[in-house]
């Protein structure tokens, strides 16, 4: 079966990480996968990562044109709203012509769109070819340039494709906000690789967030918790870990140092290759974003057997149960609580580690990849008859 994944490109994120583990834990004797990358190479770990394995010939990676606006000299910041959205607009319009003719290279299947991938749905129109679409997020967030928005209300009123949720919480989004039923609404949990986790031995008691740094994780809730904790606690020695970069990278920085935390507040250099190294060694997760879909970063701390606190914030509370504490989105008194309560009481730490380790082996990467093969070869099957 010849599949074809189309996303925006292969930076660090969690669309891009489900690409990357269906793609190289489908068997390749039953599946040839091609990935189409709407952008250029970004010269991400995992980029690299998945060039190494192409040559291997494990799957084949297509990077289609760079949106024009990297070559414009003018910060897009400076741009007006309104000529900013008819920039992209015709640029995504551009795009087109070669998506279509990658798309009908590959010689499809089944697609199975991530993101601004759901552009594919224009060559689908002319194609009988059956079409999935993984929301990550909020619908509304997924699909929030105009050609998106256009095609992905075509396709689901044409009843032309399935919409997956990363969660079931995310499934009951996406219901409402297209008015599906369970035909063209599915989910499929997000997977990791669970033999990648483990603990260290370590002296500090150590909070830690891996994310990208940017406005909807929130890190700066975390910073401003921990800069609370630590004046309450300063005989005892703790400590934060902010894995990831993104766009408040450096402002982060800066607020721990205006909290006068920056001695207590690792830091990484932008992202880095084995994150689970960090979570070897700290003993609390948090998840402080506005909006989650199944965050993998939450799960691999459960690999981890790390306790979770998170803010309620979608599919993120299938994870934060018996193993954590679920708080109000962007509640530091609320988030100052939940560090206080886990970081005291070791023997409720201990408990919801290990209830955390039992939990997320139902999320493996292999796991992940056998049901989208089912559903790839169901969505198939229907189409031939």
């Amino acid at each position: 079966m010849n599949i074809t994944m189309v996303i925006d490109e292969l930076d660090i994120g969690g669309a891009q990480r489900v690409v990357y583990e269906i793609a190289r834990n489908l068997d390749n004797e039953k599946y040839r996968t091609t990935i189409i990358c709407m952008d250029g190479k970004v010269d991400s770990l995992l980029e690299r990562q998945m060039l190494k394995e192409q040559e291997q010939g494990k799957y084949k990676i297509v990077f289609l044109r760079k949106s024009l606006l990297s070559c414009i000299n003018i910060p897009i910041k400076l741009l007006d709203r309104i000529v900013k959205r008819l920039l992209r607009f015709f640029l995504d319009l551009l795009i087109l012509p070669s998506l279509f003719k990658e798309l009908k290279k590959s010689q499809p299947d089944i697609i199975h769109v991530h993101q601004r991938g759901i552009l594919a749905g224009f060559w689908k129109q002319s194609s009988k070819k059956p079409m999935l679409a993984t929301i990550h997020t909020d619908p509304s967030a997924t699909f929030f340039r105009e050609w998106e928005k256009i095609i992905s209300r075509r396709l689901v009123r044409q009843k032309r494709i399935v919409m997956v949720g990363i969660s079931q919480f995310n499934r009951e989004i996406i219901r409402k906000h297209w008015n599906l039923g369970d035909t063209n609404a599915r989910y499929i949990n997000n997977g990791i690789n669970l033999h990648e986790f483990h603990k260290k031995p370590h002296e500090t008691f150590t909070f830690i967030n891996v994310s990208r740094q940017d406005k909807n994780k929130n890190q700066s809730l975390i910073v401003r918790a921990f800069a609370r904790l630590r004046r309450e606690n300063q005989s005892i020695p703790i400590k934060l870990i902010l894995v990831g970069n993104g766009d408040l990278h450096q402002a982060l920085r800066e607020e721990a140092k205006n909290l006068e935390t920056e001695n207590c507040v690792e830091f990484t250099d932008g992202f880095v290759e084995n994150a689970n190294d960090y979570l070897a060694v700290s003993d609390v997760y948090i998840s402080s974003s506005y909006r989650e879909g199944l965050s993998l970063s939450a799960l691999e701390a459960m690999a981890s057997e790390l306790p979770i606190i998170a803010t309620d914030a979608g599919g993120i509370r299938d994870l934060a149960r018996d193993n954590g504490i679920l708080i109000p989105v962007n509640d530091e008194d609320a988030l100052l609580n939940a560090m206080k309560k886990i970081m005291d009481d070791s023997e409720l730490r201990q408990r919801m580690g290990k209830i955390s380790l039992e939990m997320v082996q139902g999320y493996s990467a292999s796991e992940m990849a056998a049901n989208y093969a089912d559903l790839y070869q169901e969505l198939v099957n229907q189409q031939s008859q």
